[in-house]
């Protein structure tokens, strides 16, 4: 018996669970032209049953790319466990097309297929969520009682670990300065304020820690908590950890790090892992991981790379900021530098080279990658929230 046309109206009649499943099994761009089949689909593929089913399946092997002033792009990996880097670009668009105000933008967080950024302006803070895939974005409107100067203003972006809740996080810092050297040497007040999508309006935290100096550290996201390098102008250096389920801080104690200036420490998610990039040397940067999360001294140092010899042409500041974005197997490990560019670091090799593969980046222009897992979590389903197309 011969098997029965796998016709277009086979496809149409299957129940929408069974379609859900199939299609969220697909990569992105194939899904997204999926949407072109039929209305059915086309509907089908907005919906919250849908996005949860694509995100319950999909790996974080994704990369943002954001050039100030330029342009956001999204990449997808082939293969989790690739080390030869091969991806796809997943779509790419002006970053004026989702900021409603034309500011350099940075990305400072995602979660979930969602991105977080701020303009950058000395004036004011412009913070925006959007979905790349989706091609939404929210305007987030300004905290009550905002102080622009002298403020040391951190960041962060992420989903609560029970209730699922998506929030910005946004610390403020009022401080001193030595009227000589104009050397920071003082917090004389700490606030914070959260924003759940679908509020529409700011909190405000009480029990804020004086979280001391953290303007170069955005949150990294993991675990369900925010987590930020700090230094409290007396010597003494740790993460402040920011729970986004209960809205409680609370810290880390740091690995046996070399003597040195806090900005030469930068804290990062890593996979289940968080990790302290150390940069105080000219020659190398030793990345440790918290093996454990939670457990202080779980504090292990895993990777150790020498700076690569093009970094210098950067300057000696940037080579300061060196972290990784990513491990792949056998030891290969991609590698951001503040700002200027992104290089792949060869462990068997012990060798280093700019990767091109993502664009040329001549340290003119700004940029930040950030691990970004894509989705089609529609900005829709949060009420009280004004969502425009782009």
């Amino acid at each position: 018996m011969k098997s029965p046309k796998l016709t277009s109206e086979f496809f149409t009649h299957l129940p929408p669970e069974t379609t859900i499943d199939i299609l969220s099994r697909l990569p992105i761009r194939t899904i997204a032209r999926s949407k072109l089949v039929c209305r059915s689909w086309r509907d089908l593929l907005r919906t919250r049953e849908f996005a949860d089913s694509h995100l319950s399946r999909s790996s974080s092997s994704g990369l943002a790319i954001c050039e100030y002033s330029s342009e956001l792009r999204i990449f997808e990996f082939e293969d989790e466990h690739n080390h030869e880097h091969r991806h796809n670009p997943v779509t790419g668009f002006p970053c004026r097309q989702f900021a409603t105000i034309r500011l350099p933008t940075a990305i400072q967080g995602s979660a979930n297929g969602l991105l977080f950024s701020r303009g950058i302006t000395c004036q004011f803070d412009a913070l925006h969520v959007c979905n790349p895939i989706t091609r939404e974005c929210i305007q987030l409107p300004t905290p009550e009682n905002y102080v622009n100067c002298p403020t040391i203003v951190a960041n962060g972006f992420g989903v609560s670990k029970i209730t699922g809740r998506y929030k910005v996080v946004r610390v403020s810092l009022d401080y001193d300065r030595d009227p000589y050297t104009y050397e920071l040497v003082g917090i004389t007040k700490s606030s914070c304020h959260v924003y759940t999508l679908g509020t529409g309006k700011w909190r405000s935290v009480a029990s804020v820690p004086p979280l001391g100096n953290n303007q170069y550290s955005i949150g990294a996201f993991l675990n369900g908590s925010l987590h930020w390098f700090v230094e409290d102008f007396k010597g003494s250096y740790s993460i402040s950890r920011f729970d986004l389920e209960t809205e409680t801080f609370s810290s880390f104690a740091l690995p046996p790090l070399r003597e040195s200036d806090v900005h030469s420490q930068i804290v990062v998610a890593l996979g289940d892992y968080l990790c302290v990039s150390d940069n105080l040397s000219e020659d190398e940067v030793v990345v440790w991981f918290m093996k454990e999360y939670g457990n202080e001294k779980s504090w292990t140092k895993e990777i150790v790379i020498r700076k690569p010899q093009f970094l210098r042409g950067f300057g000696r500041f940037t080579s300061n900021f060196v972290c990784p974005v990513r491990v792949f197997e056998r030891g290969h490990v991609l590698m951001s530098c503040y700002a200027v560019c992104l290089f792949c670091y060869s462990k068997e090799t012990e060798t280093a080279e700019l990767a091109h593969m993502f664009g040329v980046f001549d340290g003119r222009r700004g940029m930040q990658v950030m691990l970004h897992r894509s989705s089609f979590l529609s900005l829709k389903c949060f009420p009280m929230e004004n969502v425009t197309s782009f």
